[in-house]
């Protein structure tokens, strides 16, 4: 394909670059460019399009094909943050880490003088709510930004057609199974018995109490969901690149597995995170 043709979405002829219709099979090509180029959904078209994904794969990532666009991408991976985060303030809230420890607003002594009193788990909560997703969202943005790219290169020497962007896309609106996953934890934490709650204790106590709760049966039941969620995005993340890629059934899994393989071994196997 030289710089005067192009190849048609639909059916992978080759097309001059002028004409706005394949001849081939009749795809609107300049519909096509500008639909790819001016989509900017809304924050409910982003909500639609992401159950659409789990229903219809197929169809929304003809859809996601057509009309590429991160803000989607970036809105689930900023909800997982958020989920993670908050999954964080309820662990510490159940291990009563300074859950009484105040702060006074000038620090002072005296009785009859004016203080603002602030409880530390409030500025824990105001922390994991508001600053700590923010970081943890850019960190994993730049995380999927590289992983991201190489995942396209590896499926592109597979015979996938699909862009650097429309991958991230696909992987950005498959990571709302793990996003569900991660607020299902949050749920899990709130059952769980309260532990120390209201002393102080040594890191080694927190940590040996922390794995007796990792070790127990409500625990062992979040890691099967969140194992079948892992397995639900690897499905749908090939499904949708091999519509979108055109590719190989066999191809396509291989892609997505592959990447996503290493990186469960190394973070929840290798002992490099936890999942507790």
């Amino acid at each position: 394909m030289s710089e005067s043709t192009q190849k048609c979405p639909s059916c992978s002829e080759t097309v001059p670059l002028e004409y706005s219709v394949c001849p081939f099979c009749g795809f609107g090509l300049l519909e096509y460019e500008l639909r790819k180029f001016s989509f900017r959904p809304s924050l409910k078209e982003v909500f639609i399009r992401l159950y659409n994904f789990f229903r219809h794969p197929f169809k929304t990532s003809e859809e996601i094909a057509v009309a590429t666009e991160k803000k989607g991408a970036n809105i689930i991976l900023l909800l997982f943050s958020l989920f993670l985060s908050l999954r964080f303030f309820v662990v510490l809230m159940k291990f009563g880490i300074t859950f009484q420890t105040e702060i006074r607003i000038p620090a002072s002594p005296e009785p009859d003088q004016w203080s603002m009193v602030i409880p530390i788990n409030l500025l824990v909560f105001l922390v994991t709510f508001l600053l700590m997703p923010l970081i943890i969202w850019v960190m994993l943005k730049i995380f999927i930004f590289i992983t991201t790219w190489f995942m396209a290169k590896f499926a592109a020497m597979l015979g996938s057609d699909a862009t650097t962007k429309q991958f991230r896309s696909i992987i950005g609106y498959s990571l709302g199974a793990i996003t569900v996953g991660e607020f299902l934890g949050i749920l899990f934490m709130l059952f769980l018995p309260n532990l120390h709650a209201g002393t102080f204790y040594s890191y080694s106590e927190f940590a040996n109490q922390m794995e007796s709760v990792s070790n127990g049966a409500a625990m062992w039941i979040y890691r099967v969901i969140m194992l079948v969620l892992w397995v639900a995005f690897i499905v749908y993340s090939a499904i949708a690149l091999r519509t979108i890629g055109k590719m190989a059934w066999v191809n396509a899994f291989v892609a997505i597995t592959v990447p996503i393989a290493l990186f469960v071994y190394f973070f929840y196997f290798a002992g490099l995170i936890t999942t507790g």
